[in-house]
């Protein structure tokens, strides 16, 4: 099965708590509410090219939760995975593992839209105005020890192109997405993965917002290799791997009660891939901030 990244599910549970700090952090963070399910309410955000779907979960067991990814796949024809039925709540095929309450939806290409137009009210069809920058859902991280959705998503087409103590990266031929597999537990996702173009923009108007990044640390790096870049990257508390021909420029907004999944945004050059190093350096920063 050729599946192809489409969306983030996110899901809240209304019998613990009213979802308005969650659509408030969403917009903060520089998401569009676009359109909502006519029946169920779920409904559609989007930050340029990275998509969310939100959604009622009376299943989880905290207010807010990253639950699930959306794929999408040339024709229903194609779908191979086991126990997946058409979820009336979004409209979209699901396969739903309720043991860690993580979905994967299966979206036809063809459909897509017709589905969409049909189920959903468009809420917001106007172009965002004030976007912090960040253009598109490149990778997710996801804890899972038992290795139960890692083998769920080999079955849509991810394989393992590296494996570290800690850490397996899955990648699919038909797309740049890439998921890493945190081998510690079992928690579900933990972090979003987002581009952008400029880093430092980015970084800029996430901190006119109020919004808490992570604490870099500069001290015992090299700063010289990345040139000219070097006296911007300590100015905007930036994260830098590599050098100034091949880098990845990171910052990390780390999850909070709203919205509980820390959002790794980037600039990159040359394509420098998410590997363990770099995610044992923000887990443990995000320990010590705790």
């Amino acid at each position: 099965m050729k599946a192809n990244f489409s969306f983030l599910e996110y899901s809240y549970n209304s019998k613990l708590g009213s979802p308005s700090a969650l659509f408030k952090r969403l917009e903060t963070l520089g998401w569009t509410l676009r359109s909502r399910h006519k029946k169920s309410g779920a409904s559609i955000w989007n930050h340029n090219k990275s998509i969310m779907l939100i959604k009622d979960n009376p299943d989880i067991t905290s207010v807010a939760k990253a639950t699930g990814l959306g794929f999408m796949i040339p024709s229903l024809q194609d779908i191979e995975l086991p126990d997946t039925e058409l979820d009336p709540d979004t409209g979209f095929f699901v396969h739903k593992n309720k043991q860690h309450n993580f979905n994967i939806y299966l979206v036809s290409e063809s459909l897509m839209s017709q589905q969409v137009e049909k189920d959903y009210q468009v809420i917001n069809d106007r172009p965002a105005m004030d976007s912090p920058g960040l253009e598109i859902t490149s990778g997710v991280i996801i804890e899972n020890s038992d290795n139960i959705i890692k083998d769920l998503l080999a079955q849509i087409g991810f394989v393992a192109n590296d494996t570290g103590d800690f850490y397996t990266r899955l990648v699919c031929p038909t797309s740049k997405f890439t998921i890493m597999i945190d081998k510690n537990n079992n928690s579900g996702i933990k972090s979003y993965i987002m581009d952008t173009h400029d880093v430092f923009k980015a970084t800029a108007n996430y901190t006119l917002r109020d919004i808490k990044l992570l604490d870099i640390e500069h001290d015992h790096e090299n700063l010289e290799l990345f040139g000219k870049l070097q006296h911007k990257i300590v100015g905007y508390n930036i994260k830098a791997w590599g050098n100034e021909e091949s880098y990845s420029l990171e910052n990390v907004i780390p999850g909070n009660k709203s919205l509980p999944t820390n959002i790794i945004f980037r600039q990159r050059k040359q394509y420098l891939k998410v590997n363990e190093q770099t995610i044992n350096y923000y887990d443990n920063r995000l320990q010590t901030e705790k």
